[in-house]
């Protein structure tokens, strides 16, 4: 992957950013990484809620189980049994944080305190679990837990195994997805019992007859998050509020604000850079046939400081943990004598 920024312009050299994530090309040097996700879900583990239990991906039955397979259902609202504690609702997690939020959720939030609040937003949604953020994180031989996940909503259908191309259309929960609701995903970096919410992705799709006019959402994204920086409609409409890491708002035609751009509203390629605060990104996403309406809504909020400082930190306490466990191997095996 090549180191330039958003519109082919190169990226500034005093370029500081974070780690990779998960399932991006590697580099040579910590200055200008980017960071790529795997799809929506992080490139995660999937979990089904109803087990809470790793689940693999979805492969292929032998021709003999595939003949007794169960016909595919008609797409209806996917709800798992739910095996997993009940959550705690109405939840207040995030009531003493500061800062915006993304349907209740904020930055700052434990692991559990973020899941238990989306299971309570969305109690019909399915969950899958990452346990990794930062691709480019030297774990040695921490095992890290529970550094994202996702909740969706929507509807569904059986996988069918009998042909391979159908089996690859399973997705999370091993359920086909005809439609997606509803989809939050939650990155939760640390080391376990340390985990807390450095950046949330929400994203919303609407069936035909039910899209929202478009001046509707800008007017409700304006009431929740305020005046943009700026507003563009190239190839859609994105919406944009950027800080600087002192909490002030950059206005579109300052240069830091076209320097702060690494936070996307979509959970694919992220960046973030010394001197940027507060990122808070929106796509709006029309149907073909008519721009005034809105057919998809992305939303993401991180803070490009505190994911370096998370980094950094994060990367300390694995590489201390790991020179610990080498020096107690050591000394265990102070008293072996090899034969020679």
């Amino acid at each position: 992957m090549n180191q330039r920024r958003a519109g082919g312009r190169p990226a500034a050299p005093a370029l500081r950013r974070g780690h990779r994530r998960a399932n991006d090309t590697p580099m040579a040097s910590r200055a200008g990484i980017r960071l790529a996700a795997a799809g929506a879900a992080f490139g995660m583990t999937l979990l089904l809620a109803s087990c809470g239990k790793e689940e693999p991906a979805a492969t292929p039955k032998p021709a003999a189980a595939a003949a007794k397979a169960a016909p595919t259902r008609a797409a209806a609202p996917a709800r798992p049994e739910d095996a997993l504690p009940a959550p705690r609702c109405p939840s207040k997690a995030g009531a003493q944080l500061p800062g915006p939020d993304i349907v209740g959720l904020k930055l700052g939030m434990s692991f559990d305190e973020a899941l238990n609040h989306a299971r309570c937003a969305m109690p019909d949604g399915v969950v899958g679990v990452s346990h990794r953020w930062f691709q480019q994180m030297r774990t040695g031989s921490t095992a890290l837990q529970n550094q994202g996940f996702t909740v969706q909503r929507g509807e569904t259908s059986d996988c069918d195994y009998r042909k391979i191309g159908d089996a690859q259309k399973c997705g999370l929960g091993r359920r086909v997805w005809d439609h997606v609701a509803e989809l939050i995903s939650v990155a939760s970096p640390g080391v376990d019992g340390r985990q807390a919410v450095v950046g949330i992705w929400r994203q919303q799709h609407w069936k035909p007859g039910e899209m929202p006019a478009r001046e509707a959402v800008l007017t409700a994204l304006r009431d929740k998050y305020g005046r943009e920086g700026e507003l563009t409609n190239q190839p859609h409409g994105t919406v944009s509020w950027r800080y600087d890491a002192a909490g002030n708002p950059l206005a579109g035609n300052d240069p830091r604000f076209q320097e702060c751009f690494g936070i996307r509203a979509r959970t694919g390629n992220q960046s973030w850079r010394e001197g940027c605060g507060l990122s808070i990104s929106a796509d709006l996403v029309p149907p073909r046939d008519n721009p005034q309406l809105v057919q998809s809504l992305y939303v993401g909020i991180a803070h490009q400081e505190r994911l370096l400082a998370v980094g950094d930190a994060m990367q300390a306490e694995l590489d201390r943990l790991d020179a610990e466990r080498r020096a107690g191997e050591v000394q265990r095996a102070a008293g072996a004598k090899p034969k020679l």
